[in-house]
């Protein structure tokens, strides 16, 4: 009799259908799946907005998605190469939600922390909202390239 090694589920690599299946299930009950950035939206009341990050020479320029934010409910801050972008999306108060079909926006506080691998000069950083998109662009610090250095005579 041939013994096999059992390997449970969760360790099992998962093709591309069964991810997407999982995924799917995830987001349809919320927990007691491995958590995606959906359902923990569901379980902690904060939700993560989208967003890119380009690297340019000097620069760095993320864009995050955050329809429907007032700008006053945004915080942008910088901590040991650690950007924080956070704040809150309010649902209007009228709305009791009861006769909704479907609902999929998220609404309550947001929070998106990205670590930047280059030295960063944190008093040149600006951020600025148009159209439902908040750009934060980052300044990388500038290192002299070449430095000649004078030799002193004792």
């Amino acid at each position: 009799m041939t013994l096999f090694k059992h390997q449970p589920l969760s360790t099992r690599p998962q093709l591309p259908l069964f991810s997407q299946l999982s995924n799917e299930i995830d987001r349809f009950f919320g927990q007691g799946f491995p958590m995606n950035s959906r359902s923990s939206d569901l379980l902690t009341d904060v939700w993560q907005p989208s967003a890119d990050i380009e690297q340019q020479d000097n620069r760095y320029i993320i864009r995050a998605d955050i329809p429907g934010v007032d700008p006053k409910n945004i915080n942008v801050s910088m901590d040991n190469g650690n950007l924080v972008i956070e704040g809150k999306r309010e649902s209007k108060a009228e709305d009791k939600r009861e006769n909704y079909y479907r609902l999929e926006r998220s609404y309550g506080s947001f929070y998106r922390s990205f670590n930047l691998p280059d030295a960063q000069d944190a008093k040149k950083i600006e951020a600025h909202c148009h159209n439902g998109v908040l750009e934060v662009i980052v300044p990388k610090l500038v290192a002299e390239k070449h430095k000649k250095i004078e030799v002193k005579v004792d």
